[in-house]
């Protein structure tokens, strides 16, 4: 098959987008699988993945393949030209009986191939791997960024410039979002230090140490990244926020950009927001069947708040903007005041928060009263003033959607009260409360079955919850773990799904919170009173289902 024919099979890449980039290989020559990477329509690990299916060269796997030490290629030097070979990526790993085993990306490179067979008499055999792999294994023999960013720096912001457009720096961005878009990173964090500095990426929740490279190449590479999001790459005092727009391997990805000053340096965040992979789907969230009523019937109120809670990165406004698509728009006006504005939604009006010129949440809220809306999402209370329109908007008919830092649901109300907000204005105006975390999902590619013991179970109460819920499992305990690959990063987990405790705030409750003055006493009735289930417990179905582990389900609650 050619090239072209396996992308399209093997990656859903049109025909169009096949004919457009054979007319630009007519046009400036090249390989037709760079022409794809620089358009963004496949990665180079989906491109190595279709040439190893092409020519018949194995992938190379570095959990499986053993990499020998410096030793091999100085034994090298006397029968090769080492520097050569590693210059065009062709990197020797080890020595099979008489055949040297090379990894390149590269392999219808015919000058670098015929040097090869004729210095090596044919014994050779080749695996392929992307250049950022490469890169990886040939930094313990050489210093191959020395060199990298040819042009001299000054410090200044012309010079910045010129580094920040050369080739291999562009390509190295590229290759680094690539991998960060294969990995499923949310995160890419490039962190200075006092000698390497550290990129990492955040998967899944989790941060992960991906590379370190030296203070040349780091600043040419932030430098690139301030350009593209049309930031003062000369500013590196204060803050900085931007964005832009990309496509890798034929996902369109949103970037946002955050720097800021360290005392070793400049730091810089890239939030990588998947257009395609927007679902916001209430029943892909992890919501158990048992909970789904409750959380439809709060949804679908008049008017009253809806609080989710949690902290920082737990998914709260995923589940917001989840149930507001699920609400229909044709019907209902929906207004939304973000900081910022993540995603971009059809049928709702968005507002982006600019505390600096007045903007605040409170007076948007002020503001959108006089819009007529049936439902108010504010992306998070954050003070008194909030709180008190926010109350006043759900007292005066409208459906209010929130969120709020607190470590459970019931201790939300109380949260309120520390934020000056009377108890009988909670009564009045509060519907329900969703506190949640994020766990991640078992690799579905590696996890296989797994056995917990009895022991295990016993600890953590997990025969009694089995009991309770017999009719979410079914029957079946389906625990899985996962041994680690390519696709999970060798995690065993890939995805993330998130677990709720949920309560409506009843008659009962209301009571409860009045008398009481005590988040243990309204968390004592709501499990007595109501099938009410911690974060944990919710967890641990999950973990029993076969959809995360009990290690994880630990780790987060």
């Amino acid at each position: 098959m050619l090239l072209g024919e396996i992308l399209s099979d093997k990656f859903d890449l049109t025909s169009s987008d096949i004919e457009n980039a054979l007319e630009v290989q007519l046009e400036v020559g090249g390989y037709l699988g760079q022409i794809l990477i620089n358009m963004g329509l496949v990665s180079e690990q989906q491109l190595m993945e279709a040439l190893s299916m092409q020519l018949g060269i194995p992938l190379y796997d570095k959990q499986q393949q053993e990499v020998h030490d410096g030793l091999l290629i100085k034994n090298l030097e006397s029968l090769i030209d080492v520097e050569y070979i590693l210059k065009r990526n062709f990197f020797p790993l080890k020595k099979q009986g008489d055949v040297l085993l090379f990894i390149t990306n590269d392999p219808l490179n015919n000058t670098v191939l015929d040097y090869l067979t004729k210095t090596l008499n044919n014994a050779y055999s080749l695996l392929l791997a992307t250049e950022q792999t490469i890169n990886e294994l040939s930094r313990a023999f050489r210093d191959d960024r020395k060199g990298v960013v040819s042009l001299s720096f000054d410090g200044s912001a012309e010079s910045l410039k010129e580094m920040a457009a050369e080739a291999p720096v562009i390509r190295f961005l590229n290759n680094l979002l690539n991998n960060a878009v294969e990995l499923h990173a949310s995160d890419l964090h490039l962190e200075p230090s006092e000698s390497l500095n550290h990129i990492r990426f955040r998967i899944d929740g989790v941060m992960h140490e991906i590379d370190a490279i030296d203070e040349k190449l780091f600043l040419s590479v932030i430098s690139r990244v301030k350009l593209l999001a049309g930031l003062d790459i000369a500013e590196k005092r204060l803050p900085q926020d931007g964005k832009f727009s990309t496509k890798i391997a034929a996902t369109l990805i949103d970037v946002r950009v955050s720097s800021i000053p360290f005392a070793v340096g400049e730091g810089v965040v890239m939030r990588l927001l998947y257009r395609q992979r927007l679902t916001f789907d209430i029943t892909k969230l992890g919501v158990e069947r048992d909970v789904l009523p409750t959380l439809n019937s709060l949804i679908n109120m008049p008017y009253g708040i809806l609080l989710v809670t949690g902290p920082t990165g737990s998914g709260k406004t995923t589940s917001l903007y989840s149930m507001i698509t699920s609400l229909d728009r044709s019907v209902k006006k929906i207004i939304t005041v973000e900081d910022p504005v993540e995603y971009k939604l059809d049928g709702i009006n968005q507002i982006q928060v600019k505390s600096d010129i007045g903007l605040t949440f409170a007076s948007s809220l002020r503001s959108i009263l006089r819009h007529d809306p049936d439902v108010i999402m504010i992306g998070e209370i954050r003070d008194p003033e909030t709180a008190q329109v926010a109350v006043q908007s759900a007292l005066t008919g409208h459906l209010v959607l929130s969120t709020l830092h607190t470590n459970d649901a019931p201790g939300s109300l109380y949260r309120l009260v520390e934020m000056g907000i009377e108890p009988y204005l909670l009564n009045a105006s509060v519907i329900g409360i969703i506190a949640q975390r994020i766990v991640r999902r078992s690799c579905p590619f590696c996890a296989k079955p797994h056995d917990v013991s009895d022991e295990i179970k016993h600890a953590h109460n997990l025969f009694e919850l089995f009991e309770r819920y017999t009719d979410i499992f079914e029957g079946t305990w389906n625990f899985t773990k996962g041994d680690g690959c390519r696709r999970c990063a060798g995690t065993g987990y890939r995805g993330m799904i998130a677990i709720f405790e949920t309560f409506k705030y009843t008659e009962d409750l209301k009571e409860v919170f009045l008398k009481a003055h005590n988040v243990d006493v309204i968390r004592t009735h709501l499990i007595k009173n109501h099938r009410f289930r911690r974060l944990r417990e919710d967890g641990f179905i999950k973990a029993i289902k076969g959809v995360t582990t009990i290690e994880e389900v630990l780790r987060v609650t």
